[in-house]
């Protein structure tokens, strides 16, 4: 009985589903626009107006070498300009103004009888970040900060220990250098760059990278330890006493790889991989780069509203790829999927100021 009230079930929701479908018709065809919105905020300091020129500028080159965009067909092209501007630029050392373009695909549709246009979350987007080179290709060191409760005293160590560390980063590896000034990295992480300054990656041997995770655990030890005696007080009024607890502590594990290092491993580019031990730093190749941001990759000769980074998602599709999704999503193009194979990724690096 409950065998057959599910398939009766299963068969309703299908039927709606049909029925949904068979009321929804695309409109590939419809003559969209291209719509630029400038949604940047105007902070105090920053040539906004020079920003949002640069902006427009990258957009309209990519709107007309770019097929989809020109013209748009079966949907309005909705493009925003915005961007954290007015905070201040951490990872970038304080230099370049960042921001966004988003590309927002507006696509046509009828449904029960009703032309309609898909807004916010129901049309699919893709984002060019700019000067934010690494936001998307690296990911950075990071650890419990200072908590309320911890030892005043260690506060200050504390914190100088943990943004020694910050300014580490896994990177994701290279896959291809598609041009100069454009490099491809594992992931499907697009960068575009001026190739004439320097990389914004500087190597890290594992002696600098293992130094400055033993500095941060020693610390941390120091503060748990102290915590953990004055909560075995408060235990001892309650007459609770916990087993032992013979496990080492992280810090001495990560001394100890530290310590079987060789003196030629410690002078070796680091890499990071999950089965690398605790630290998970070797001297192998194995994993992800170990890398620190390189400052002299901006060129503080230009103003900081130019545009000296790129960076953005490109996974472009295969045929099977774009029919399976129109399968899926009811007859629908999948317009980001088109952008990204007909985005001119050999010839982008023009965008870029400085060349």
């Amino acid at each position: 009985m409950k065998y057959v009230l599910l398939v009766v079930i299963i068969g309703l929701f299908h039927g709606i589903a049909l029925t949904q479908a068979q009321n929804t018709k695309m409109l590939p065809d419809k003559p969209g626009k291209f719509i630029l919105k400038n949604q940047l905020d105007k902070c105090p300091g920053i040539d906004i107006a020079s920003f949002s020129k640069n902006l427009t500028a990258v957009a309209e080159w990519i709107h007309l070498n770019n097929t989809v965009l020109n013209p748009p067909v079966g949907f309005d092209a909705s493009v925003s300009f915005s961007g954290n501007s007015c905070e201040k630029i951490t990872d970038n050392r304080d230099f370049g103004v960042q921001g966004r373009i988003n590309f927002s695909f507006h696509y046509f549709y009828i449904e029960n009888g009703k032309f309609l246009t898909a807004t916010d979350w129901a049309a699919h987007d893709i984002e060019i970040n700019i000067n934010s080179p690494i936001s998307q290709i690296g990911h950075q060191y990071d650890e419990t900060e200072f908590q309320s409760g911890d030892p005043p005293r260690l506060k200050q160590p504390m914190e100088k220990a943990i943004e020694n560390l910050r300014q580490y980063y896994n990177s994701a590896p290279v896959e291809k250098e598609i041009a100069p000034g454009v490099r491809l990295y594992a992931g499907g992480h697009l960068l575009v760059f001026n190739p004439d300054q320097p990389d914004i990656w500087i190597p890290v041997t594992v002696r600098e990278i293992m130094e400055a995770k033993q500095a941060y655990y020693k610390v941390k030890q120091e503060i748990d330890s102290i915590k953990y005696e004055k909560a075995l007080v408060e235990w001892a009024k309650l007459n609770f006493k916990p087993d032992k607890v013979n496990s080492p502590d992280v810090y001495d594990l990560v001394k100890k790889e530290f310590e079987n290092f060789t003196a030629d491993e410690l002078t070796q580019p680091a890499f990071s991989d999950s089965q690398s031990g605790i630290s998970t730093i070797n001297a192998h190749g194995e994993g992800m780069p170990v890398v620190r941001f390189n400052p002299a990759s901006w060129n503080r000769a230009l103003p900081s509203t130019a545009v000296q980074f790129m960076s953005m998602e490109y996974n472009p599709r295969t045929k099977t790829e774009m029919e399976d999704f129109k399968h899926d999503n009811g007859g629908l193009i999948d317009y980001v999927g088109l952008f990204a194979k007909n985005l001119q990724v050999d010839k982008i690096g023009i965008l870029i100021h400085g060349k």
